[in-house]
Parts: structure tokens; C-alpha cells; sequence
């Protein structure tokens, strides 16, 4: 995933008078200053535009206070593929109420954005994560070393890395090829009962026919 432009509005400490971020060009950046500057959110940012999660804050104690919505654009690329996310929230209009969420998923065709979303934000999730081949866990576990996290890996149990190092590996498709594999064994194995059943059937009717 190479990123190409993140643009903020009300998100944690940046306003909606913040420029796009603009990531083409550069291989290699360094973002500095002080603590309590933004730098994180900037990460925060990118992973809730993909994943709908940052550094385990909920999405109502992201927008900026005094703010009621926020919204992350972000362009990314995935081989040549160059694809945008639009995510949303508002905070309820009521106590006690749920906030409201949107997200849009597009991609590039012809020169120019056309949107891929599913009927669901939670089918637009799958597709965005099929597309990245990563989640959040696998991510913030072998991309991003989140402060005060480096030994986030190390310190998962057993059954957790596994499926880090399988995400990031890839090995989730020797596991469907497991799945189809033992699919296909159980259809060989219902046709042949079926078969040698029938075998049976006819043998009991030549057995019983009249010999001429």
C-alpha cells in the first residue's frame, strides 16, 4: 500500500482548515516536533480512513472538540492501482444514541474516481481489507510500531502471532485451499455412497428378475 494524498477535517486536533497532505514523491519522511503536536494523528488518521480504528479510541472521542463530524479522505495505491476512502462520523444527535458513520470506498477508472462500497459499511471493511491484504491487527503488528507498543508482537500469545505472520505471509490461502480440498473429498465421498447405493439397487432387481 503506497499512500498518495490524506486530507482531515476535525480530526483530533486538526480543524478543518488543514491542507491535503500530498505523499507523492516521497520515499522516505520524517515528521517531527513536539509532543502533543499531531504527529501520531496523522497515523490515527490513515488507519481509521482503512480500518475504522485508532490507538483504541472510539470514533465519538476522535472529532475535535467543539466539533460535531469529522471526515478522513485518503488515496492510496495498492500495485499501480490507485484507490480513495472517504469515511465519516457525526456525533448523536441525542443522549444516549449511536453516532453516525459513513464510509466510501472508490477507485480510479478512465481518470477519474468511481465508487466500489458494498450495500454495508461492513462490506465495504471486507473489500478494503481484501484489497490492503491486512487488517489492523497485522498492520500496527508489522508496519507501524505504535510509541509505547514496540513489543506489541512479542508479548501476543501464540495463536495471535500466528495469525499475524499468517496475514502478512499470505498462508491464509493454503487454508482455503484446505477448505476447498476437503469440500471436494466430502462431494467425492457423498457421490460414490450414492453410486455404490444405486449398484446395490440394481442388483437386488436383477437378483429378483425371472429367468427365460
Amino acid at each position: 500500500m503506497i499512500p498518495i494524498k490524506l486530507t482531515l477535517r476535525n480530526f483530533m486536533p486538526y480543524r478543518d482548515n488543514v491542507p491535503p497532505l500530498d505523499f507523492t514523491g516521497i520515499h522516505t519522511a520524517s515528521i517531527c516536533g513536539d509532543n502533543g503536536n499531531g504527529k501520531s494523528a496523522l497515523i490515527d488518521a490513515i488507519t481509521w480512513a482503512l480500518w475504522g480504528r485508532a490507538r483504541g479510541k472510539s470514533d465519538d472521542d476522535l472529532i475535535h472538540q467543539g466539533q460535531t463530524e469529522m471526515a478522513v479522505e485518503f488515496d492510496f495505491a495498492v500495485g499501480q492501482q490507485p484507490y480513495r476512502i472517504i469515511r465519516k462520523h457525526a456525533l448523536p444527535k441525542r443522549r444516549r444514541a449511536s453516532g453516525q458513520s459513513s464510509l466510501d470506498l472508490q477507485i480510479t477508472s478512465d481518470g477519474s474516481f468511481k465508487p466500489i462500497s458494498g450495500d454495508r459499511i461492513s462490506e465495504t471493511q471486507r473489500k478494503i481489507v481484501d484489497i490492503l491484504h491486512m487488517d489492523y491487527d497485522t498492520f500496527i503488528n508489522s508496519a507501524y510500531l505504535r510509541q509505547g507498543h514496540a513489543d506489541q508482537f512479542t508479548v501476543a500469545d501464540p495463536a495471535k502471532r500466528k495469525q499475524v505472520l499468517g496475514n502478512i505471509l499470505g498462508l491464509s490461502l493454503y487454508d482455503d485451499l484446505e477448505k476447498s480440498a476437503k469440500e471436494l473429498a466430502g462431494k467425492r465421498a457423498t457421490d460414490k455412497t450414492m453410486a455404490e447405493s444405486a449398484i446395490r439397487d440394481i442388483d437386488e432387481q436383477l437378483t429378483g428378475k425371472p429367468a427365460y
